[in-house]
């Protein structure tokens, strides 16, 4: 017996001695620094002899992914068989190494050619969108009847902000069993036991967390503020949730004026209203098209954050309308509307209208800008700028040159800067009819001196005049 013992071991030393001249011989050759596998080898199961690191790659990639993913319940029932999971593999490095991780076998075989197994990670990379739906649209996961998982938060739509407890929800977390499949993937796992209470989600806000009943403590002293703003017959105050939003986020209750800007952006694009034409009814029976002129609302952007940071500093309620980079004539509204005090200019008929309160209390004919000269006078909503007696109207370029005018009047009403508006014109004899088109004015609106002088005396400077064909 102790002969055969000494027999034995003289022979395992022997075959180790061999081995480990084999591998220091290995590790010296061309095939243990190539990028080809050993004849023989199988690379978790799947045979890989001969084969390159991309061959190799691919010839693990398609084993896998052909395989099923079985998920069992606790009482072992088949809940989803998964396959075709279109796994991505990052194999590049496990292979390359497969040789000096397995060095003694590799050796053998590239000496005596015997076979060896070795055994790589399937890390997974990605899956395809496909398997990624099947496996999170699982029936299993979205049983009917189950409560979603939720936040103690504080209730910003109720005036007390009492704190709304969290909820501890039935409902599981398909991401989490996602990223769990493909980690039974990668670790060659194809039963996998289906655990419901291990993907309940926790709420991560509870209702005693301090900093929630610090943030209760800051809606209560700040978040009651009023802010209200007016657009003509529309008004709307600032909720507790948009004026949080405003806020930095220390608690101090101070303005955070890069939100405030994004708010007034936004108001900007929701209420401005600028250019365009709309359809007007005039209270002398004709309806028209007509720019808005004079009748546009564009908020100042810079001077509407400034005041908005003021009023929330303020921590007071406020009540008022924004600040406009121009404002205009008569009421906001989206339709034009100037009420039914207004000047209607008809370029068409060459007529003036005035109607006060509703009812006309003048009218006469006109002479406007000459439209061969190029000097029509602009269509548009205007208003009356500025009255003004006795003065010199000068325009046309520099003194002396072409096209150059000096014109006394008696009745100046501007409706244009101070550039265009209705005066007296005691060098014509006549006004109306198609005058305007080859010997008009430079753009003014000529009436005759005694009527001018009448409507002088009954407008109002902020009239809005009407101007139109």
């Amino acid at each position: 017996m102790r002969k055969a013992l000494i027999i034995i071991a003289v022979v395992v030393a022997v075959l180790l001695a061999a081995a480990g001249i084999a591998t220091i011989s290995y590790t010296h050759s061309e095939d243990y620094t190539s990028d080809i596998l050993p004849e023989g080898i199988n690379i978790n199961g799947v045979n890989c002899s001969g084969m390159d690191y991309d061959e190799a790659a691919k010839a693990l990639t398609d084993e896998w992914n052909s395989k099923h993913l079985q998920v069992v319940g606790k009482l072992g029932e088949t809940l989803e068989d998964f396959t075709d999971f279109g796994c991505k593999y990052d194999l590049s490095g496990p292979l390359s190494t497969v040789k000096s991780d397995n060095l003694i076998p590799a050796a053998l075989n590239h000496y005596f050619h015997i076979p060896f197994d070795a055994t790589i990670a399937m890390k997974v990379k990605s899956c395809s969108a496909d398997f990624k739906v099947k496996v999170k649209n699982s029936e299993f996961l979205h049983r009917e009847g189950v409560t979603e998982t939720k936040d103690a938060y504080v209730d910003l739509s109720n005036p007390d902000f009492p704190i709304v407890p969290e909820v501890y929800g039935t409902k599981a977390d398909p991401d989490a069993f996602m990223k769990d499949v493909l980690h039974a993937i990668a670790m060659g796992q194809f039963r996998f036991e289906y655990d419901e209470s291990a993907y309940l989600s926790v709420p991560k806000v509870k209702q005693d967390d301090p900093e929630l009943i610090d943030y209760q403590k800051f809606c209560k002293e700040y978040l009651n503020q009023k802010i209200t703003y007016e657009f003509g017959d529309e008004t709307f105050t600032l909720t507790a949730e948009e004026l949080d939003g405003l806020m930095s986020r220390d608690y101090s209750g101070n303005a955070d004026e890069e939100a405030v800007n994004d708010f007034v952006a936004k108001l900007k694009d929701k209420y401005d209203i600028a250019g365009g034409e709309v359809k007007f009814h005039s209270l002398t029976g004709k309806t028209f098209k007509v720019s808005r002129g004079d009748m546009i609302w564009v908020i100042d952007p810079e001077g509407e954050a400034a005041q908005l940071i003021s009023d929330i500093n303020s921590h007071k309620d406020v009540d008022r309308k924004p600040v406009y980079l121009q404002e205009g004539t008569g009421k906001y509204t989206k339709e034009l509307y100037v009420g039914n005090t207004y000047i209607d200019v008809d370029l068409g008929i060459q007529h003036v209208n005035y109607f006060k309160n509703g009812k006309k209390v003048f009218d006469c004919d006109c002479v406007s800008g000459c439209v061969a000269a190029g000097h029509s006078t602009p269509t548009g909503v205007y208003k009356i700028g500025n009255k003004s007696r006795n003065i010199t109207l000068k325009g046309g370029g520099k003194k002396g040159s072409k096209g150059y005018y000096e014109s006394f009047v008696s009745y100046w009403m501007s409706f244009i800067g101070n550039s265009i508006g209705l005066h007296d014109a005691s060098w014509r004899s006549t006004f109306g009819g198609e005058i305007y088109k080859y010997s008009g004015s430079h753009g003014c609106v000529n009436l005759p001196p005694k009527k001018a002088g009448e409507l002088y005396e009954i407008i109002e400077i902020g009239d809005p005049v009407i101007v139109h064909f």
